[in-house]
């Protein structure tokens, strides 16, 4: 197979995804509304895949140290983490009345995120992004990503962008544009770790120990 058609190979997965998306709208005239609720099923599904696309990327980090990837994967687990305390509202039900503490969540957020953008240059976390696309793009799976992102803000009504729909409506297409984004986002993290779990193990077989050391440093 040539490296092109490589790059272009889909996954089960990916189908299954572009397919729900499609599925949205009228999902969302049939699903009950109290799904799109503050700590409804959701809401819970998405912080579930959130979490576990955290987890996925400590392990690889574990697995693929000192190789680059284990850089991306650390960098990408807090990234995890943020996308899951913005869908439980920096924690405002679990909270409660602790105010103080909500009034951390926000700037402790803005903090991480600017540690991550210059860990991101510091590390130079898109060359193992790079290599793994060069071999296979999960094109379909970014575009299941633009198009949740897209749906999830038409359905909120932001950018001059409204669905002609009731609310609640409009709130459980939302919550399952947003979570399909997120599925999109696992798949796509497993197609980058999968092409560099690979090339790992074929390193790991076949070089000695000073070219594993290159590679990895």
């Amino acid at each position: 197979m040539s490296r092109a058609s490589s790059r272009l190979q889909v996954g089960h997965g990916e189908w299954a995804l572009l397919a729900a998306l499609t599925a949205c709208l009228p999902a969302s005239l049939l699903l009950p509304a109290a799904w799109s609720r503050e700590g409804g099923p959701l809401e819970s599904l998405q912080v579930a895949l959130l979490v576990m696309g955290c987890v996925l990327a400590l392990s690889m980090a574990l697995r693929a140290w000192p190789f680059r990837v284990a850089r991306l994967a650390l960098w990408v687990a807090p990234v995890w983490l943020l996308l899951a305390g913005r869908e439980l509202s920096w924690g405002r039900e679990w909270l409660g009345n602790l105010v103080w503490l909500q009034l951390l969540a926000r700037p402790g957020a803005i903090v991480l995120l600017a540690w991550l953008l210059f860990s991101a240059w510091r590390d130079r976390i898109d060359e193992p992004l790079r290599a793994a696309f060069a071999r296979r793009t999960p094109w379909l799976g970014l575009l299941v990503v633009l198009g949740g992102a897209m749906g999830a803000t038409c359905a909120e009504g932001h950018m001059s962008c409204h669905l002609p729909m009731a609310e609640p409506h409009a709130q459980l297409f939302e919550e399952l544009s947003e979570l399909l984004a997120y599925g999109a986002l696992c798949v796509i993290q497993h197609v980058v770790f999968q092409q560099h779990a690979a090339r790992i193990a074929a390193w790991s077989s076949a070089l000695p120990v000073e070219a594993k050391v290159e590679e990895a440093g």
